[in-house]
């Protein structure tokens, strides 16, 4: 009878061992794929602040203008990729401009944009710069 108590009792401590093990997998598991997730997302924010940079430089009339959209895409899909665009411009019609470009190249690759827009239109900055 003792020898019975002391195989149950191995067994278990065993099966609490084997429970632990799996347990740190599974949260190993999750680790790798959260951060999987957030180096995929950031990878799209760099891609589509990338591709705006490119269409603010093909424009003769942007070209000069110290403009910076920055992408800050969320971890979860379905929630709105938030873009600032930051920097100053030297007439509201030029803003207008920047806002309209980046807006149309950004829902050319997503649907789900929000724009910030932290443009200061400052007449000292010259467009020949």
């Amino acid at each position: 009878m003792a020898q019975t108590a002391t195989n149950s009792a191995g067994a278990g401590s065993t099966a609490v061992l084997i429970l632990l093990v799996l347990g740190l997998l599974v949260v190993i598991g999750v680790g790798v794929k959260m951060y999987d997730l957030k180096r995929k997302r950031e990878m799209e924010g760099v891609a589509l602040q990338a591709r705006l940079s490119d269409a603010l430089m093909r424009e003769p009339d942007l070209i000069s203008l110290a403009v910076t959209p920055t992408a800050h895409v969320p971890w979860w899909s379905g929630t709105p990729v938030r873009l600032e665009i930051s920097g100053r411009v030297p007439t509201a019609e030029s803003r207008e401009q920047v806002i309209r470009l980046v807006d149309r190249e950004a829902r050319q690759i997503r649907q789900d944009v929000t724009l910030v827009d932290r443009l200061q239109v400052d007449a000292a900055v010259s467009r020949a710069a």
